[in-house]
């Protein structure tokens, strides 16, 4: 290719770039200036600045209180997502016959092929049953099932083979099962614990099909409180909240990206 024609390609391969970043962006950037408009509905491009949006949400009761229950939910939630999911990937790694590895692998991450309100509908009469609708746990149950196959998929990559010969070679040592996974594979695995952590509370943070059907009228948390608003009056105050979660979701990116770089010798 001459000159020319790399300079060409590489000037739409640019442009190309730039309108998928845009893309990308655009509806973060849309959000949040829709979030601090002066008017009274949910318009592009706002008119006028203001924050009195955030100032209408921050102290109001419903709010607030459905801001306390997504962060409950979501600690719950990725608590149990990130635990199982990490012994999950763990005991998948040991598996020594390829087939019967890749097997448990793709039953592991089923739950990303299966619709979220088909799952949430599945469990609701089971969880009716038990008595956990209407609950914190209830609801940080079916995210947990939703984030579980992200963990699998984050820890697992970051097990390798010579990882699982050093844990091997710790037992050799003296060191006892429990000691050679927590001084040994844990700190090896913690890059991917992370990310698969700030991935579980940001599906459970976002989720909005669990609440639909489990939280009842005591566990609402703030997408389904967005979710009422937006029926009943669409003011900008529901993108505020919006913005506040994409803040967060960013916020949580962000840091697990920098500790996925930490891997640890």
């Amino acid at each position: 290719m001459s000159p020319l024609g790399r300079l060409a390609f590489g000037t739409i391969a640019a442009m190309f770039l730039a309108l998928v970043v845009l893309y990308m962006v655009a509806p973060i950037l849309v959000g949040a200036s829709v979030s601090v408009t002066r008017g009274d509905f949910l318009a592009f491009p706002p008119r006028g600045l203001s924050g009195r949006w955030y100032a209408n949400i921050a102290p109001d009761g419903l709010w607030r209180a459905s801001f306390v229950n997504s962060l409950i939910i979501g600690a719950t939630a990725t608590a149990l997502a990130t635990a199982i999911g990490t012994l999950t990937a763990y005991g998948a790694a040991l598996t020594q016959h390829p087939v019967l590895r890749r097997g448990l692998i793709v039953l592991f991450i089923l739950p990303l092929a299966v619709p979220h309100m088909a799952l949430a509908m599945a469990l609701y009469p089971v969880f009716a049953r038990l008595g956990l609708v209407g609950t914190h746990l209830g609801v940080a149950l079916a995210q947990a099932l939703f984030a579980l196959s992200l963990v699998v998929l984050a820890v697992l990559p970051v097990i390798r083979r010579r990882d699982l010969q050093l844990a091997r070679a710790a037992r050799t040592l003296g060191a006892g099962s429990w000691a050679s996974f927590r001084l040994v594979l844990l700190p090896i695995m913690a890059p991917g614990i992370a990310v698969g952590a700030a991935l579980s509370f940001m599906i459970s943070f976002d989720d909005v099909t669990a609440p639909i059907f489990l939280s009842g009228a005591t566990a609402g948390t703030l997408p389904k409180m967005m979710l009422d608003a937006l029926a009943l009056n669409s003011d900008p105050s529901v993108m505020a909240a919006s913005t506040v979660i994409a803040e967060l979701g960013l916020g949580l990116f962000l840091a697990g990206a920098w500790a996925q770089g930490r891997r640890p010798r």
